[in-house]
C-alpha cells in the first residue's frame, strides 16, 4: 500500500493493518484469483449452478471494490468489475432497479420477452464463434503462462496482429521501498522551490488525494522512476522527464491555454510558473515512508494538530542542476 503508484488516504489504513491480517489477505488473493474465478464460467443449467455463478460474480466484484478502497489504481479495477456483472442475472438486483428497467422497456418482467427460435439459434451461433475464436487465440497465451517449451513467461505481451487476447500483469513487480523524484526550480541557484504534481507524494504535509478512476498519467509515470536503478529507468523509458524540464525552463508568462502541459502540475506549481520564468531546475530522489495510520491522523486532525502524512529522506540526485543554453538543456555550473 505504501509503494503503490498513487496512495489515497485509505492506503494509510490498509498499510498499518496487523501483519496477521495482511497475511490472510494474501490467502484471499489466491482464493479469488485461482479458485473462485472458475465459478464465473459455470452454466446456469439449474438453480444450484446459477447460485454458484452469482456467488462468483459477487466475489470478483467485491474483491475489486476492496482494491479500489485501498488506493488510486486509475480505472483498472472499475473496468474489471464489468465482466463480473455478467454473472448477475435480474434476480440478483433489488426490486426497485428491476421495476425501473421494466418500466423503461414497457414490460412487466423478462418472462414477457419472447425470443423467436431463429433469434436463439443466431445468438447461439455467434456465441459459439466467439468462444472458438477466443479459444484459438488463447493457445499462445496459455503456453506462455505455463512456460511450455522451456520459455520464460513474459508479461504485457501480445501474440497476434490484432492484439485481441494478450498477457497482462498489473504490478508484476513492486518495490519494497518508495522513492520519489522531486523536481525543484530556482532563479538564483541557491533558493529552490519544489514543484508538485496533482496526486503523487511530494509535500509531506499535503493530504493524499482521491482520484480513481481518473488517470493522472504523469503521476503514474513518475512512479516508475522510483524503481532502482533510478538512472537506468530515467534513461531507458522515462526520458520524458527531460522534456518536461525543458518546457518548464522555456516557460514565460503566456496564458495557460498556450501551455497545455501546465495541466499536468498541481495548481500551486502552475501559479508559480505563471508569475515568472525559472532559470534552473533539478531532480532529486527521496525515500518516502508513511508516518502514521489513518486513525491516528484523523485523531490529530480533529484535535487541531498539523498533520504530517509522510516522512522522507534524501537518497541521491537524479538530474543535477540544468539551465537553458543556446536553446538546449545544459548542466549549470552552480
Amino acid at each position: 500500500f505504501e509503494t503503490q503508484p498513487i496512495p489515497s488516504p485509505m492506503s494509510f489504513m490498509f498499510h498499518f493493518l496487523p501483519k496477521a491480517v495482511l497475511r490472510r489477505a494474501v490467502d484471499l488473493d489466491y482464493f479469488v484469483q485461482l479458485y473462485s474465478i472458475w465459478m464465473v464460467l459455470l452454466p446456469g443449467i439449474n438453480l444450484f449452478m446459477t447460485n454458484l455463478r452469482r456467488m462468483g460474480g459477487f466475489i470478483q466484484a467485491g474483491f475489486m471494490i476492496n482494491i479500489i478502497l485501498s488506493g488510486n489504481f486509475a480505472f483498472l479495477n472499475h473496468v474489471t468489475i464489468i465482466p463480473a456483472l455478467a454473472c448477475l442475472d435480474d434476480n440478483c438486483y433489488p426490486h426497485w432497479i428491476k421495476k425501473y428497467v421494466y418500466r423503461s422497456r414497457q414490460i412487466g418482467s423478462l418472462d414477457q420477452v419472447d425470443l423467436s427460435n431463429r433469434s436463439k439459434i443466431t445468438r447461439s451461433f455467434i456465441d459459439l464463434c466467439l468462444i472458438t475464436l477466443i479459444g484459438m487465440l488463447s493457445v499462445p497465451v496459455v503456453t506462455n503462462l505455463l512456460q511450455i517449451g522451456g520459455k520464460h513467461q513474459v508479461m504485457n505481451a501480445s501474440f497476434s496482429s490484432f492484439k485481441l487476447v494478450n498477457t497482462y500483469g498489473a504490478f508484476g513487480s513492486v518495490g519494497e521501498a518508495r522513492y520519489e523524484p522531486i523536481i525543484s526550480v530556482s532563479n538564483d541557484g541557491n533558493t529552490w522551490v519544489e514543484l508538485e504534481l496533482p496526486c503523487k507524494p511530494g509535500n509531506i504535509k499535503r493530504r493524499p488525494c482521491f482520484c480513481a478512476p481518473y488517470h493522472y498519467r504523469l503521476d503514474w509515470n513518475t512512479w516508475f522512476i522510483g524503481f532502482k536503478p533510478h538512472q537506468s529507468m530515467l534513461q531507458r523509458r522515462e526520458q520524458w522527464m527531460f522534456t518536461l524540464i525543458d518546457k518548464i525552463l522555456r516557460a514565460d508568462k503566456k496564458e495557460s491555454s498556450e501551455r497545455p502541459w501546465l495541466a499536468l502540475l498541481d495548481p500551486v506549481s502552475v501559479d508559480l510558473l505563471q508569475h515568472g520564468s525559472m532559470k534552473y531546475a533539478k531532480v532529486d530522489m527521496y525515500r518516502y515512508e508513511m508516518k502514521d495510520p489513518l486513525w491516528i491522523i484523523v485523531r490529530k486532525w480533529l484535535g487541531g494538530e498539523v498533520v504530517t502524512w509522510w516522512t522522507r529522506e534524501y537518497e541521491e540526485p537524479l538530474i543535477r542542476p540544468v539551465q537553458m543554453h543556446n536553446s538546449n538543456l545544459a548542466y549549470a555550473n552552480i
